[in-house]
């Protein structure tokens, strides 16, 4: 195989985002060519969070998969211990789950999930980890700059294949996390970045390219759930809530349930990006 396909699906939303999630799964799954599947699952406990449930509905989400499941990783953002019943997996070296890597260096979880290139088995490792952005997050972070140069740095493998993951607000900082990946971490020698993709807004942006012809880079991939809605929680709630400015429950919406993300196609030969395409997969009520 000359390509690899790395497929990023955006924030899932509840259990409307987790079918969606399913729905995309069970399509790039039943491709000919190789894939490694990725997912932020932050938000899908009613919301906000994971549970222990939810991350295994995950994995099997879409059928039959890779050994272990047909998801092959999950990151998380923000909410990551919002269910604290979640620690156990994120601690367990066996489960592709990871938070944030520029946390406290004291708190629970890994930073970054190893997966094996079902194109070239034993060869070229794909990782995946996540950094939270500083900018208008309510979260304590250090560094994201620093972090991923700590995460890369620690990588053992020469010939890896890196996704960078930046869950934050502020587009100028998604941005340039890619420009600083590009500039520092796309020499052949070494662990390769080959995109980094912004998640957190739920909202998918217009601007996938690839800088340089060395980088895969979009400012944010979109949301897994409903699209008939604010950001994924019912519309009269959130008018309720921002009209009135009073106490309201944002339930997740129902309608409109896609699954967007990105395509990266990587090279194998140079471990560099082919081509990214944005994904805006539809899913019906039928297909729950």
């Amino acid at each position: 195989m000359s390509h690899l396909a790395l497929v990023f699906l955006g924030d899932c939303v509840g259990g409307a985002g987790r079918r969606a999630v399913a729905k995309a799964v069970h399509h790039f799954r039943n491709q000919p060519e190789p894939v490694v599947l990725i997912a932020n699952g932050e938000n899908s406990r009613n919301g906000s969070g994971l549970s222990p449930d939810n991350y295994r509905e995950l994995r099997r989400a879409g059928g039959p998969g890779r050994p272990g499941g047909a998801l092959d990783a999950v990151t998380l953002g923000d909410h990551c211990f919002r269910d604290r019943t979640i620690t156990p997996l994120l601690d367990d070296p066996s489960e592709p789950l990871c938070r944030p890597a520029n946390l406290s260096p004291h708190a629970p979880g890994k930073r970054r999930v190893r997966i094996d290139n079902p194109a070239t088995p034993g060869l070229a490792p794909v990782y995946v980890l996540t950094v939270l952005g500083r900018l208008f997050m309510p979260v304590p972070a250090d560094s994201p700059f620093d972090a991923v140069d700590r995460e890369l740095d620690s990588i053992p493998e020469r010939d890896a294949i890196v996704i960078v993951e930046v869950h934050a607000e502020a587009s100028s900082e998604k941005q340039a996390m890619a420009w600083h990946c590009l500039e520092k971490w796309s020499s052949p020698s070494r662990a390769r970045v080959v995109a980094v993709l912004g998640t957190h807004t739920h909202v998918q942006t217009n601007d996938a390219r690839i800088l340089d012809l060395a980088l895969a880079c979009c400012t944010d991939v979109g949301m897994c759930g409903p699209h008939r809605s604010v950001i994924g929680r019912d519309i009269h709630a959130t008018l309720e809530a921002m009209t009135k400015q009073t106490p309201t429950p944002l339930d997740v919406a129902s309608d409109d349930l896609r699954a967007r993300g990105v395509l990266v196609r990587v090279d194998l030969a140079s471990r560099s990006p082919a081509s990214i395409e944005l994904l805006d997969l539809p899913c019906s009520a039928r297909d729950d």
